[in-house]
């Protein structure tokens, strides 16, 4: 498995990747189609956040962005795998990067708002719950977790 920064060929096959992995969970049609605009992603949003993809045998099998702003919070935007893939590392390949790119970019924190399915691996790459954030339909409550960067120990060269 490779990852790989997104670009503007990606988009269709991570459009595919992202809807399979949230109608994995068994959510209803009428439930996708409310939360439609939000999933996409679209050339707008490609440009407006890090997006990476995670490709095996020449497809893309995950997809993940990170948003950053001014005052350098970060937050975990996009994590999706193919159904075929969870629960088979893949998931942690892909944390693993965002740790690594973390360390790199001296970004000490993550604030991840996260599907309820999903909250069980954040706790597991040892993300926090930290409070909840509204969602749709009107009522539904997502989890909102942070993960905070264990600093590297200093190597002797």
């Amino acid at each position: 498995m490779n990852i790989i920064k997104a670009s503007k060929q990606h988009i269709s096959e991570m459009n595919e990747v992202i809807l399979a992995a949230k109608g994995h969970w068994g959510y209803s049609q009428e439930m996708m189609d409310v939360w439609l605009p939000d999933l996409i992603v679209d050339e707008v949003v490609l440009a407006s956040r890090h997006f990476w993809v995670l490709e095996a045998e020449g497809r893309i099998v995950g997809v993940f962005s990170i948003s950053v702003d001014a005052e350098q919070r970060c937050e975990l935007e996009d994590f999706w795998v193919s159904p075929q893939l969870m629960g088979r590392g893949a998931g942690r390949i892909m944390f693993g990067f965002i740790q690594n790119w973390l360390q790199d970019q001296q970004l000490p924190e993550l604030v991840i708002v996260s599907d309820p399915h999903a909250k069980g691996f954040y706790e597991r790459m040892g993300a926090e719950e930290i409070g909840f954030q509204p969602s749709l339909p009107a009522g539904r409550k997502l989890p909102v977790m942070r993960y905070v960067l264990e600093p590297r120990p200093l190597r002797n060269v």
